[in-house]
C-alpha cells in the first residue's frame, strides 16, 4: 500500500486551498471527501449574495502570489479579468468564487470523491484511514470535514420542505403567494434571505427575528483587516487563553455581521414602503428574541417566540420557517478518538501555530485541524480571510523548512512589548501611521 505524506479528510475550501497549495512541494498528498464533487454551500448561492471577504483571499494568493491556482488566473482564463476590474472588482458574488472553487477543484489530481472517511487507526507508519471503499496510508493526516447547519432543539423534530435551514433555501419550493414567512436569524445569510423574500410581491406576512439587540453590520475597516494578518495571527498566539476567549467575542463582528451594503439596502426597502403607505406585505423585526417552541397547526406551524429582556412569549403562525441560525463543526467519532489523547488548555485540544495538535504522548505522526481552533487562533482561524497563510505554515510544518514565505507583511500595529526606551526608536516609526496597541 502506497504511503502519503499527508492525507486530508474532507474539501472544502480550507482543505481545498491546502491541496493546491501542496502540488508544487514535492509532498505526496491525497483529499477525501464523500460528496460526489466540490459544492460551496450551493443552497445559499442566493442572486444577492456577495462574498464577505477580498477575492484575493483565495485559496492561493496570500502564500504564492504567482500559484496558477489564483482568482486573478480564473478571471484570466475565463476572459474576465479586464470585465472584473472595470466593474470595481473589490468584491465578487459567491456565485462567482464558488465557480472558482470548482475550476481549482477539476484540476487538481490529488483530490478523492465519493470516499466517506469511516475511521482513522494509528499504524506502524503513520495512519490508516479507512474508507467505504478501501483504505490509505499517510505519515500525517489533517482534518477539514467543516460545517453542519446549526438547528434550534425545537425545529428538529420537524425539517423539511417548510422548516429548513437556510444551507437549503435555494433546494426548496419557491414561497407561494400568500405564504406567510419566519426567518430566525439576525446575520449575513438570514439578511440575504430576508432581502429575497422582500423581492417576491405575492408573499404574506414576514416575521424576521434575531437574538442580537440590532442587525449590526460588518465591521470591515482597514484597521480591523489587520486581525486577518500573519503578525497579529501571531501575536494573537502568545496571549493567555481567558484574553483570547474575550478577544474572540470582542471582534465577533469582524467576521459574523450583515455587510454594511445590505443593511442599507434592507433599510431603504423597508423606508419605501413607509413612504408609499404600501399594505401588500406585513413585516415585523423583532430584536432580542428567539425560537422557542415550534408545533404543527393543521397545515401551518405555530412558532413561540421569546424576548430575551424581558421574557415575554409571542406566537406567530407561519407557513414556513427558515432558519439562518448558523453553523457547527461536523461531529465525526473518528475525530473525537484521535484528540483523547491531546494536551489540553481551558479543556480545548492544544494546537500550535502550525495548526498541529499537541498530544501528551508521542504518536506515529502529525495531526493537523482546520477551523476548529477559534479559541485558541482567534476568528481567523474559520475565516476565509487566511486559508492561504493557514494552509502555507502547515506545509512548512510537515516539510520541516520554511517553503513558503511565514510573514509576507509588516503589520501596522505595533505592541508595548516590542517598544524599546530608546529615542531612536520613539522618532522613527516603522510607517507613516504607526499605531501602538496595549
Amino acid at each position: 500500500m502506497k504511503t502519503y505524506d499527508l492525507i486530508g479528510i474532507g474539501i472544502g475550501p480550507f482543505n481545498l486551498s491546502l491541496a493546491a497549495l501542496a502540488e508544487p512541494t514535492g509532498l505526496q498528498t491525497l483529499f477525501l471527501d464523500k460528496r460526489d464533487t466540490f459544492a460551496w454551500h450551493p443552497g445559499m448561492l442566493l442572486s444577492n449574495g456577495q462574498l464577505q471577504v477580498s477575492p484575493l483571499k483565495d485559496c492561493v494568493t496570500l502564500a504564492s502570489p504567482t500559484s496558477r491556482y489564483s482568482f486573478l488566473n480564473y478571471l484570466a482564463e475565463h476572459r474576465r479579468l479586464y470585465s472584473f476590474i472595470n466593474k470595481g472588482g473589490a468584491s465578487t458574488s459567491r456565485k462567482e468564487f464558488a465557480d472558482y472553487y470548482g475550476w481549482v477543484a477539476r484540476q487538481l489530481s490529488n483530490l478523492r470523491f465519493a470516499q466517506e472517511v469511516l475511521d482513522v487507526v494509528e499504524s506502524a507508519e503513520g495512519y490508516t484511514i479507512i474508507t467505504a471503499e478501501q483504505s490509505y496510508q499517510a505519515r500525517a493526516v489533517v482534518i477539514g470535514v467543516g460545517i453542519t447547519p446549526r438547528v434550534p432543539e425545537c425545529a428538529r423534530p420537524w425539517l423539511g420542505n417548510a422548516i429548513y435551514h437556510v444551507a437549503d433555501f435555494l433546494h426548496r419550493e419557491a414561497i407561494q403567494p400568500g405564504e406567510q414567512v419566519l426567518v430566525v436569524g439576525g446575520g449575513q445569510s438570514g439578511a440575504e434571505a430576508v432581502e429575497q423574500l422582500l423581492g417576491n410581491p405575492s408573499m404574506g406576512a414576514l416575521t424576521w427575528v434575531t437574538s442580537r439587540s440590532n442587525l449590526f453590520a460588518m465591521d470591515d475597516n482597514a484597521f480591523v483587516n489587520e486581525a486577518f494578518c500573519p503578525a497579529y495571527n501571531q501575536r494573537f498566539q502568545t496571549l493567555p487563553m481567558a484574553q483570547r476567549s474575550h478577544a474572540v467575542q470582542q471582534e465577533r463582528l469582524t467576521s459574523d455581521g450583515i455587510s454594511a451594503d445590505l443593511c442599507n439596502r434592507l433599510y431603504e426597502q423597508l423606508y419605501e414602503r413607509h413612504v408609499g403607505h404600501e399594505q401588500r406585505q406585513a413585516i415585523d423585526i423583532l430584536q432580542s428574541a428567539v425560537l422557542d417552541g415550534l408545533e404543527p397547526e393543521g397545515r401551518r406551524w405555530r412558532a413561540r417566540l421569546r424576548s430575551l429582556s424581558s421574557g415575554r412569549q409571542r406566537t406567530v403562525v407561519v407557513d414556513r420557517v427558515i432558519l439562518a441560525t448558523g453553523f457547527q463543526p461536523c461531529p465525526q467519532p473518528y475525530v473525537d478518538t484521535l484528540l483523547a489523547n491531546a494536551q489540553r488548555d481551558g479543556g480545548q485540544p492544544l494546537i500550535d501555530g502550525s495548526y498541529r495538535v499537541q498530544f501528551a504522548t508521542p504518536m506515529p505522526g502529525p495531526v493537523y485541524l482546520q477551523n476548529r481552533s477559534i479559541v485558541q487562533h482567534g476568528l481567523q482561524s474559520v475565516n476565509l480571510s487566511m486559508v492561504a497563510y493557514r494552509n502555507s505554515r502547515i506545509l512548512n510544518d510537515l516539510l520541516g523548512y520554511e517553503y513558503f514565505q511565514a510573514e509576507p507583511d509588516t503589520p501596522m500595529f505595533s505592541h508595548i512589548d516590542a517598544l524599546t526606551d530608546t529615542p531612536a526608536r520613539q522618532m522613527e516609526p516603522r510607517h507613516a501611521l504607526s499605531l501602538v496597541q496595549f
